[in-house]
């Protein structure tokens, strides 16, 4: 039977539910764990000891994505363009499959070694940023502001900061990026590119369910 859960008690697990373990959590609100644990996947947090997997999502392409990025960032297009494919075909998430399909255009205009197309500004920065071009990446991604407006614009921004070593600049623009879209948070946990960052105790709350 569903637990019905009161508003104090949502509040209580919104603000404190970090600090506690599972089991403290269901003896406090007379409940068994799994439905704890239902709720804060609802809420998108974790108790103390909840399973990683549970605030990083039950999509099993999660990890094939993981090994697609660092496919390409290793200069294995094969691989990489392999990787994506799967994703975008197979991915029940609108948002990762996308995602997933962008990186394969951007990994086919460098195999063909032609320009990306200058209407899609994303494509193009993500072009540029596969060929080492971190500088004219980080231009197009924040040309006009759009970085402060578009989750994937500051997303990339953090990424070419934190590939320099700018880890105070990556962690401000990885945090608007996760205030724009909760799901960038998942993105980078899974993003080599952000391994300076995840390294950071003072970064690594941008690593955690909040």
């Amino acid at each position: 039977m569903a637990k019905d859960w009161t508003d104090k008690e949502t509040s209580y697990l919104k603000r404190y539910a970090s600090t506690k373990t599972l089991e403290e959590l269901a003896q406090r609100f007379d409940t068994d764990e799994a439905k704890v644990q239902a709720k804060l996947e609802e809420l998108g947090s974790r108790a103390k000891d909840s399973p990683r997997e549970s605030w990083l999502g039950r999509e099993p392409l999660l990890e094939t994505y993981e090994e697609a990025l660092k496919a390409l960032h290793g200069g294995k297009l094969d691989k990489a363009e392999k990787l994506f494919t799967q994703i975008a075909d197979e991915c029940d998430q609108a948002e990762l499959a996308e995602r997933a399909r962008q990186y394969l255009a951007a990994c086919q205009e460098q195999r063909d070694g032609s320009e990306a197309d200058p209407e899609d500004d994303f494509l193009a920065a993500v072009y540029e940023k596969n060929r080492g071009n971190l500088s004219r990446a980080l231009e197009i991604a924040k040309k006009g502001g759009r970085a402060a407006k578009d989750d994937r614009f500051a997303y990339l921004e953090a990424s070419v900061h934190a590939l320099e070593d700018r880890l105070a600049d990556a962690a401000d623009a990885l945090a608007k990026a996760i205030e724009l879209n909760a799901k960038n948070r998942v993105y980078a946990f899974h993003d080599p590119d952000f391994a300076p960052l995840r390294k950071s105790s003072e970064h690594a709350n941008l690593f955690r369910a909040s």
